[in-house]
């Protein structure tokens, strides 16, 4: 057997050198990896395991945080309108509808396109022997309305029937005004030919006189009539006037507003004066909160000189896109240095996705569940894609060609039964390396084979060799006792990795094999996979339940804090950090929302930008940024089956998110039951920016 296995490689050895004379390979892109270090099984010094993998970028300086004042005072509160108005009834009788009403003319000019967008409902009147039909649109609770708006009506059926009947008498009016004017015709012309035959004295002045009265008694009566169509339309406008009465319409002058509350339903019957529905000013908002006692006395003797606080809301958005390609649940996204969105999911399959399309450019197939994706940086010349699967196989993919199959493929890459569970490139796309579910990373290259098959063709070819193993012939003495969740290289030429041991580790990478960085870094108590490095290796992420903390590469040393409410859930699946640096994405807040937080540094705070929440509500399981930090940046994330993208806002809406300079306008003076006071600053709400019940944090500098 062992001869057998010695003639195979002889003649393997032969065939490539009879290709590379004749000049059919050529290796010129990247060198081969070197040799794998110390074979004696003992830990190798750090300056036996050769120069720096890469190129290292300088170190980047972190700035001294300015000399703390005083901690700010920060509430967690709610969005409270500070006026409302109950709309109740003017007149007796039971509720028709609840909505606003819509002519007739405008439902048939909008046709039954207006009836699938939006439904319309209708409801009979009688009035007397008439029957008439009103269409409404129906509104509901928590609804923004606009101010007069229709927002039920009681049944008016006599007061319409008194309206037609003012109509009929307009038009009897009418008809009266018109008799009388052609009396008043006629009787100019008897009165004109009784002049000119009393000047011929053909008639005696009697006559004549009896002519004249007449005409005067005719142009009264018109008079009269025309006066009797002025005072029927006052009737008509009086009646028009008590049919409105059975209009339910708010009467204060908010320009916004929102229903708070439908007391009666459709079908109730009310007196008047009987509230039907309450209304919420939205103009004017006051941003509320509990204080605990021992803040609340300090505010109190600062009360006098006047208390100023910054507001910040939260701000939910929707998706840009979604795309709905996968068969089981999404297990890992990446966007590729073109921008294309790729998916790894539990149905074995990876998706390439155009954000301009629904479908799905290519699918490109594996052997077992997909659980991370991985693509080249942008400084890399090779649009690579990198994918693991639960049986421990890594695929390679040139998502610039559309091969049917992977580069390379390496069967259980860490060994039997390692699932492969991240995957990160260096910055230059010339490496990568791999964790596995048994707490082992490794290293490997990636090169380039330039392939001749005629003299003027060449067809680039790139490979993965395994280059070390993070072991102790290759200087590490121990890596994770668990899954690998999380990895990431840093221009300084350091791998940070992080794992369900509760660890996160940063290593030195040499051309030989690694070395841990200072010591390990324990204690995590938080339940965060995948823990983000910033692109500059400056910041990495530490989880610890309600608080992320912002971790120096260079000196282990904790620098900030981001913190979520006392009573909000904890961070939890990631947390990674945008392009620039300057925002942090996160997940764990309820119903499957993401979180998007301003960066804390040494002069702000870090706060929440927005909140980013799908129609499934389903849990976060994975995210990433796009590689642009520009105005054209975007984030995918997944939950279920469905790929999402969110759109990021810019630096000047990040700014623009906080209210600052707010003075408080609540203060109770006594404390509850509880012990908390509680304190109000409220805002002029014009733009419609903030919304009535949202939470809002409250910070008092």
């Amino acid at each position: 057997m062992k001869q057998f296995i010695i003639v195979i490689l002889l003649g393997a050895a032969l065939f490539a050198g009879a290709m590379w004379q004749f000049e059919m390979l050529d290796f010129n892109v990247y060198p081969p990896p070197p040799p794998i270090g110390d074979t004696q099984g003992k830990t190798t010094e750090l300056a036996k395991l050769g120069g720096d993998l890469y190129k290292p970028d300088p170190k980047v300086e972190i700035p001294a945080s300015p000399r703390r004042i005083a901690d700010p005072i920060i509430l967690y509160g709610v969005m409270n309108p500070v006026e409302q108005e109950e709309v109740a009834s003017q007149v007796n009788g039971r509720v028709l509808f609840l909505g606003d009403q819509v002519e007739e003319s405008a439902v048939l000019a909008a046709g039954s396109a207006a009836f699938l967008a939006e439904p319309y409902y209708f409801a009979n009147v009688f009035a007397g022997r008439e029957r008439f039909v009103m269409f409404y649109r129906r509104v509901y609770e928590g609804e923004t309305i606009a101010q007069g708006q229709m927002l039920a009506m009681i049944e008016p059926g006599e007061a319409l029937g008194g309206v037609l009947e003012e109509i009929a008498k307009i038009r009897a009016a009418h008809a009266d005004h018109d008799a009388a004017l052609a009396g008043e015709a006629e009787g100019r012309l008897r009165k004109i030919t009784a002049d000119n035959l009393f000047a011929t004295k053909s008639i005696q002045r009697e006559e004549h006189g009896m002519a004249v009265l007449t005409y005067r008694k005719l142009i009264n009566e018109a008079i009269s009539k025309e006066q009797a169509i002025k005072l029927a339309e006052i009737k008509k406008d009086q009646a028009d006037i008590r049919l409105r009465a059975y209009e339910i319409r708010p009467t204060l002058p908010y320009k916004q507003s929102t229903i708070k509350t439908v007391v009666r339903q459709r079908g109730s019957v009310v007196k008047q004066g009987d509230t039907v529905v309450v209304v919420q000013n939205l103009s004017r908002l006051q941003a509320e909160a509990l204080v605990e006692e021992q803040y609340f006395v300090h505010l109190k003797e600062k009360q006098k000189h006047g208390i100023t606080a910054t507001i910040e809301p939260t701000v939910l958005d929707k998706p840009l896109h979604e795309y709905p390609g996968h068969a089981l649940d999404v297990t890992s996204v990446a966007v590729a240095k073109d921008m294309k969105i790729v998916s790894g999911s539990e149905d074995r399959s990876v998706c390439v996705w155009s954000q301009d399309q629904i479908a799905p450019l290519r699918k490109l197939e594996h052997d077992d569940a997909v659980r991370v994706v991985a693509c080249t940086p942008v400084a890399c010349a090779k649009n690579l894609c990198l994918v693991g699967c639960a049986n421990g196989s890594i695929y390679l993919w040139d998502l610039a060609k559309d091969a049917a199959a992977p580069i390379e493929f390496k069967k259980e890459a860490h060994g039997p039964e390692a699932a492969i569970t991240s995957l990160a490139f260096s910055p230059d796309g010339r490496f990568f390396a791999s964790g596995a579910s048994d707490g082992s990373i490794k290293m490997w290259s990636t090169w380039m084979m330039k392939k001749k098959e005629k003299a003027e063709d060449v067809d680039e070819i790139v490979y993965a060799l395994e280059h070390y193993a993070f072991v102790p012939t290759n200087g590490v003495e121990h890596c994770h006792d668990d899954a690998v969740t999380s990895l990431h290289f840093t221009p300084q030429c350091r791998l940070i990795s992080a794992g369900r041991d509760k660890t996160l580790r940063v290593w030195i990478l040499k051309e030989k094999g690694a070395a841990l960085d200072k010591k390990v870094i324990r204690d995590r108590v938080g339940n965060v996979p995948q823990l983000g490095v910033d692109r500059d290796g400056k910041w990495m992420l530490f989880d610890q339940g309600r608080t992320l903390k912002l971790y120096s590469v260079e000196t282990h040393s904790f620098t900030h804090t981001l913190s979520t409410a006392a009573n909000a859930t904890p961070f939890d699946t990631l947390a990674l950090f945008s392009p620039d640096s300057s925002l942090i994405l996160t997940a764990g807040a309820p119903e499957g929302r993401l979180q998007l937080w301003r960066t804390p540094d040494g002069a702000t705070r870090g706060f929440e930008v927005r909140q980013f929440a799908t129609r499934e509500r389903l849990p976060v399981t994975c995210a990433a940024f796009s590689p642009d930090a520009g105005k054209n940046s975007f984030a995918v994330s997944a939950s279920g089956t469905k790929v999402y993208q969110w759109s990021i806002p810019t630096a000047t809406e990040v700014a623009g998110n906080q209210l600052k300079d707010v003075r408080m306008t609540l203060f109770n003076q006594n404390l509850d039951a509880t012990r908390n006071g509680r304190v109000g600053f409220e805002i002029l709400n014009a733009d419609g920016r903030f919304e009535a019940g949202r939470p809002v944090t409250i910070v008092i500098d």
